[in-house]
């Protein structure tokens, strides 16, 4: 027997077992969802196979003769507040009578159960009601797929009923409370019920319209397409759901038509808001498409380890020439148009992009055996608690080529611009000793008079020469050793004492840790000393410069400063232009020359300058 009473939070299957245990074959109905679950007794005294299926085939395994009595009783059960209902069908393969039980459990489940009719049993009469004639008339001895029993002599069908006022209560709160909108509708098409939520999606109040034709609430010509499937449901005694639009409300409902025995039952689920969301979703999937399909550049989405690639743009195909497929199931397929000498930094970098944003360039061919530049953009987001690297493919091959065409210009303009310099620097001195050749030449005992001119003429062209093959000297020439920096800085002031005493010039000397040494190469750091102190000298007439050096754990830090014009902001942003200069017979290479030999040491050069302030320029050298 089924217990009278059920816990909500009985699980169905619990319920099952607790049958199967007895041997007793059930199922359990679900009307709202139209699903009937069986129990493997049930299913071998119907003779079905499966363990879930429709309520309309559960219905269909009992004849049609059968078929409204147990949809009206359901319907009743339901809608009558009762407990429970018991009829009695034949087995008609044995002709023995079963008892067919009913219990209307609170979670809004139909618990029904088959029982052997022990003889001779016989109901109350004042416990039972009688069904109408023609639902007496049910024919016997067919099998027993869901016949029922002929009574002799009264030739009734008889079900016994419980009824409970509270529960009955209850039912009615339950229905008003149910989250959809929920109304019953008779054969004579008469509003019967509807709860509150049907009265808020229809905007129209159950009391006012109670038992009025459905066409004098909601006009056929506005709501033509409700009416179809009302009268499809009526006439095909089938289950009909599809969507709608309530005018007086605004609102988008799914409709679901349950036909019964008295007439059809209507639920109204508002859609309205998912109906917004999912064209708001469309609209946006329809404008990133438009993006996507239409840029050069390849979106893309995946997990960190790059195992699934969960998005590509359109154009991968363009770019890689692989199919967007076959990325999909491999994604590692794109290494194998990638150059063999970019693989290690791209693998490197895609791990990068797994915890930071990271970009990599490298080489590619594509399926016309063209080889291109790709840029390769990523970095990690977060999504719902799930980790992905988003990032972007783009094809960079004309701004490399247009990067190496503007350095290309450069070149040719520094040459250009060098060439111009040299021709002009070495063409005065030349012109000095050529004329003073011709003025010997012609004058034998004057020649002896202009030898030192022209041997400072001579020195300058050296010195030009001297100054561009420094220029000239790659880095890997540079040779580092251990060297102690007070050592190189005092050998360089004693070299230059004397040129500065004879312009009034004092060298002043301060240090700070200068105990430890440095890996550089001597010979450049000298000719940096000579560079800055000699042009700090040459600007001055009389006065100091000082020699600033300290070492720090990171670095030495060498600055010179002279008393001598300064510089103007204009003349500051020129420092370092082959053949700037503000001296009158320099050539600005010395300038050029020390950049070159600090950049080489991996240092740092700067200028800090004021007109008629005078000059201060800091090297600094890594230790």
């Amino acid at each position: 027997m089924i217990r009278e009473r059920y816990s909500d939070q009985v699980h169905s299957n619990e319920i099952l077992d607790v049958l199967s245990m007895n041997g007793t074959p059930g199922c359990l109905l679900d009307l709202r969802l139209q699903k009937v679950i069986l129990n493997p007794e049930m299913q071998r005294t119907l003779e079905l196979e499966d363990v879930e299926l429709s309520f309309t085939k559960w219905l269909q395994s009992f004849p049609s003769s059968s078929q409204n009595t147990l949809q009206r009783v359901l319907h009743q059960l339901l809608t009558e507040g009762l407990r429970d209902i018991s009829l009695q069908v034949n087995n008609g393969n044995t002709f023995r009578p079963w008892d067919c039980k009913m219990v209307h459990l609170t979670n809004g489940q139909i618990a029904f159960s088959l029982r052997e009719k022990v003889r001779n049993e016989r109901l109350h009469p004042e416990d039972s009601v009688q069904v109408t004639k023609e639902e007496e008339q049910l024919s016997a001895g067919k099998s027993f797929k869901g016949t029922l029993a002929e009574k002799p002599k009264k030739q009734s069908i008889r079900y016994s009923t419980s009824k409970s006022s509270q529960l009955k209560h209850r039912m009615t709160h339950l229905v008003d409370k149910f989250p959809h909108g929920l109304a019953i509708i008779s054969h004579n098409w008469e509003i019967t019920y509807a709860n509150q939520k049907m009265e808020q999606i229809t905007g129209i109040t159950f009391e006012q319209n109670c038992n009025r034709k459905l066409w004098d609430v909601y006009p056929i010509n506005e709501y033509y397409n409700f009416f179809q499937y009302y009268l499809r449901a009526m006439e095909t005694q089938e289950t009909c759901e599809f969507e709608g639009f309530i005018q007086k409300t605004n609102t988008v409902v799914l409709m679901t038509v349950h036909p019964t025995e008295l007439g059809i039952t209507v639920f109204a689920q508002d859609i309205t808001q998912y109906k917004k969301q999912l064209q708001a979703l469309k609209d946006s999937e329809e404008r990133f498409a438009l993006l996507a399909n239409n840029i050069k550049d390849v979106f893309w989405i995946s997990d960190p380890q790059f195992n699934e690639v969960h998005y590509i743009s359109p154009s991968f195909q363009n770019l890689f020439g692989i199919s967007r497929r076959e990325a999909f199931n491999n994604p590692s397929i794109i290494l194998r148009v990638v150059n063999a000498a970019d693989h290690s930094k791209v693998e490197e970098s895609m791990k990068l992009m797994r915890t930071k944003k990271d970009q990599v360039e490298y080489r590619v061919k594509n399926s016309n055996g063209e080889e291109r530049w790709i840029r390769t953009r990523g970095f990690p987001v977060e999504n719902n608690g799930t980790d992905y690297v988003i990032g972007i493919h783009e094809d960079v091959t004309e701004f490399k080529e247009m990067e190496q065409l503007k350095e290309k210009s450069q070149q040719l303009s520094t040459i250009t611009q060098m060439s111009a310099g040299i021709a002009h620097e070495i063409k005065n001195p030349l012109t000095a000793i050529k004329g003073f050749l011709q003025i010997g030449a012609a004058n034998p005992e004057l020649r002896d008079n202009y030898q030192d001119i022209i041997l400072d003429e001579v020195n300058r062209i050296e010195a030009i020469v001297q100054d561009f093959m420094m220029l000239s000297k790659p880095k890997s020439s540079i040779q580092l050793e251990q060297v102690a920096p007070e050592h190189i800085v005092s050998y360089v002031i004693r070299l230059l004492e004397q040129e500065a005493k004879d312009k009034g010039v004092k060298l002043v000397f301060q240090h700070k840790g200068l105990e430890d040494e440095i890996d550089t190469e001597p010979k450049r750091l000298n000719q940096i000393l000579i560079n800055l102190i000699k042009n700090a000298i040459d600007v001055m007439d009389g006065g100091e410069v000082v020699i600033d050096a300290e070492m720090s754990s990171q670095e030495l830090t060498i600055s010179v400063s002279d008393e001598g014009p300064g510089l103007t902001s204009q003349e500051l942003a020129k420092i370092g232009e082959p053949f700037f200069t503000t001296k009158e017979k320099g050539t600005g290479l010395g300038v050029m020359v020390t950049k070159k030999i600090v950049s080489d040491l991996n240092g740092t050069m700067s200028y800090e300058s004021k007109k008629g302030e005078g000059t201060t320029v800091t090297v600094r050298l890594p230790k």
